[in-house]
C-alpha cells in the first residue's frame, strides 16, 4: 500500500526574513539549519500569536498531530541553531499560498499577485522579467540577491524614520521592533522597505534606470 499523500501546509504569506545569524559573527558559512516556511509559521501562531495548537492546526489546514510535528521540530531547529551557534536558513518545505508571492532578482522588491492572475508578470518596480515565484524558489542566503536582501548584514537604523512603499513612494512611521517589510502598500500590495536603507536606495538606483 502506497503512503497517503502529503497535504501542503497552507499559509498566508511567506516570512519576512530570511534567517539570521549569530551576532558575534561566529558561524560557518557553509553550515546552516534550515527552518522550513511551514515551521515558521508553526512557531508564528503558537509562541507569537498565541494560538492553542488546535487553532493553529486549522490555519495550516492539517491535523492537530500533524502541527505537533511541525511544531516541535521547529523548536528542536531553534535549540540546536541558539547552543551550537548556527546560522538559521529559512526557506523551502511543502506549503502553498493563498495569494502569489514574488521577489525580483534585480531591485529585491517583494510583491504579491492574485492566483487568478495569468499575465506575463514582471516588477512593478523596476519592471525586470527576472523574478521568483517564492513558493518555488529554492532560496539560500549569501548567493542569491532578493527577498529582503538575503546574506547580507546590515546595522539598525534606530527608531526614527519611516517604512515606505518602493513603488508608490507610500510612507508610514516606522515602529521599533515591526519590521517594515512586515506591512504591505495598501495601494500596491508589494512589502515596505526602511527608507535611505541600503535597500531601499538600491530600489531607487534600478527606478532611474
Amino acid at each position: 500500500m502506497s503512503p497517503r499523500p502529503k497535504r501542503q501546509r497552507k499559509i498566508s504569506e511567506p516570512p519576512f526574513l530570511t534567517g539570521f545569524v549569530p551576532e558575534n559573527g561566529d558561524f560557518d558559512l557553509k553550515e546552516s539549519i534550515s527552518l522550513f516556511f511551514e515551521e515558521y509559521e508553526a512557531l508564528k501562531l503558537a509562541d507569537y500569536q498565541g494560538l492553542s495548537q488546535l487553532e493553529a492546526s486549522r490555519v495550516l489546514e492539517v491535523s492537530r498531530p500533524t502541527f505537533t510535528r511541525i511544531y516541535d521540530s521547529a523548536r528542536k531547529k531553534i535549540a540546536r541553531a541558539l547552543v551550537e551557534h548556527k546560522r538559521i536558513s529559512i526557506s523551502g518545505g511543502d506549503v502553498v499560498f493563498n495569494e502569489k508571492w514574488f521577489v525580483c532578482n534585480e531591485c529585491e522588491s517583494v510583491f504579491r499577485l492574485s492566483q487568478s492572475n495569468d499575465k506575463e508578470i514582471t516588477c512593478p518596480v523596476c519592471q525586470s522579467e527576472n523574478i521568483i515565484e517564492i513558493q518555488h524558489a529554492n532560496f539560500t542566503p549569501g548567493n542569491r540577491k532578493g527577498f529582503g536582501g538575503r546574506g547580507r548584514h546590515r546595522g539598525g537604523m534606530g527608531q526614527a524614520g519611516n517604512c515606505v512603499c518602493p513603488k508608490c513612494d507610500y510612507a508610514a512611521p516606522h515602529h521599533m521592533g515591526v519590521p517594515c517589510n512586515s506591512m504591505l502598500c495598501p495601494k500596491c500590495n508589494i512589502r515596505l522597505v526602511r527608507e535611505n536603507s541600503e535597500h531601499h536606495l538600491n530600489i531607487k538606483r534600478k527606478r532611474k534606470r
